[in-house]
C-alpha cells in the first residue's frame, strides 16, 4: 500500500475524495434521495434479499427483519454517523484548543493544571469513561454527542500548547508583543493562522476515530437508540442475521470501513502537504 500510495496518490487521493463528496451529499439529501422512511415497517417484507440476489427491485439492498428497506437505513445511518463524528470533533477540538492556548499564555498552575488533566484522560480508556457516563445517567442523543465530543481533546490541547509555545518563542510573536498588542489579538491573527494547519490535519486523523467510537457504542446498544439509525446501530441489529441475512450488516460495515479508510487517507495526504517539519525533511 505505501508504495501505492507513492506511485500514484493523484489516484487514491481523488478515489477517497470522491467517496467522502458521495457519503455527504447522501447525508444531507437523505429525506430526498432515501426511497423509504428509516422507520418504514412492513412485516410482509421483512428479510427479504437484495435486487441483484432476486429480491424486490424496489428494495435494491433487500430488507431488515421488521421489513425495514435497508438501503434506506444506510443513507440515513451514514447521514447520523457523520453528524455525530463531525460534532463530536468540532466539539473536541474547540475545548481542546482553547485549553492548550490558555495553558501555553497563562503558564503556572494553569498549565499544570491543564496538563495533569490532560495525562488523567491519556490514562483513561475513553470507550470505558463512555460506557460508564451513557450508563449512569441514560442515554439521549444530546448526551451521546456531548460525550462523544470530548473525545480526543487532550490531544488537542497537548499538540496546541506545545505549538503556541514555539510560536511565542519565535520572533514575530515578540515583535508583534513589544509593539503592546493585546495577546487575544496576536493569538487570534498571527499564532493560530500559522498553527492551524497542523490542527486541521490533526482533524482529520480524529475524525475517523470518532466514528468508529460511535460504532462501538451504538453495537453496544448505548449510543444512537431506535427507532433512529447509525452505522454502529445496523451492525448490531444484524449481527444476529450475519449467516442468513448478511446484507442487513454487511453494507453498513463497508460504509464505515470505506469512510474511515478514505478520511485516513485524505488525513496523511494533508499532513504530507501541511506539516512544515516534512516539508523541512524532503527538501
Amino acid at each position: 500500500m505505501p508504495r501505492f500510495l507513492a506511485r500514484r496518490p493523484p489516484v487514491v487521493v481523488a478515489l477517497c475524495s470522491l467517496w467522502l463528496v458521495l457519503a455527504l451529499v447522501l447525508a444531507l439529501g437523505a429525506d430526498r434521495i432515501a426511497p423509504f422512511g428509516y422507520a418504514d415497517q412492513s412485516l410482509l417484507q421483512r428479510l427479504k434479499p437484495p435486487a441483484f440476489l432476486g429480491g424486490d427491485p424496489s428494495h435494491l439492498l433487500g430488507t431488515d427483519g421488521l421489513g425495514r428497506d435497508v438501503l434506506s437505513r444506510l443513507i440515513y445511518a451514514t447521514r447520523a454517523s457523520l453528524l455525530i463524528a463531525f460534532c463530536g470533533t468540532l466539539i473536541g477540538s474547540a475545548i481542546g484548543t482553547l485549553l492548550g492556548f490558555l495553558a501555553a499564555h497563562l503558564r503556572g498552575w494553569v498549565e499544570e493544571a491543564v496538563m495533569l488533566m490532560v495525562d488523567f484522560q491519556a490514562s483513561m480508556p475513553f470507550l470505558i469513561i463512555a460506557l460508564a457516563i451513557l450508563a449512569f445517567f441514560g442515554n439521549s442523543f444530546e448526551l451521546f454527542l456531548v460525550v462523544v465530543g470530548f473525545y480526543g481533546w487532550e490531544v488537542y490541547a497537548r499538540l496546541t500548547r506545545s505549538l503556541v509555545l514555539q510560536a511565542n518563542a519565535q520572533g514575530y510573536a515578540f515583535a508583534i508583543r513589544t509593539l503592546g498588542v493585546h495577546p487575544l489579538r496576536i493569538y487570534a491573527r498571527h499564532v493560530l493562522p500559522n498553527i492551524l494547519s497542523v490542527l486541521i490535519v490533526q482533524v482529520t486523523l480524529n475524525f475517523p476515530e470518532l466514528i468508529l467510537l460511535e460504532t462501538s457504542l451504538s453495537f453496544l446498544g448505548l449510543g444512537v437508540q431506535p427507532p433512529q439509525t447509525s452505522l454502529g446501530l445496523m451492525l448490531g441489529e444484524g449481527r444476529n442475521y450475519i449467516a442468513t441475512a448478511w446484507w442487513m450488516a454487511i453494507p453498513a460495515g463497508i460504509a464505515i470501513f470505506l469512510t474511515t479508510l478514505s478520511v485516513s487517507l485524505l488525513g496523511d495526504w494533508l499532513r504530507d502537504r501541511l506539516d512544515p517539519t516534512l516539508q523541512a525533511a524532503k527538501d
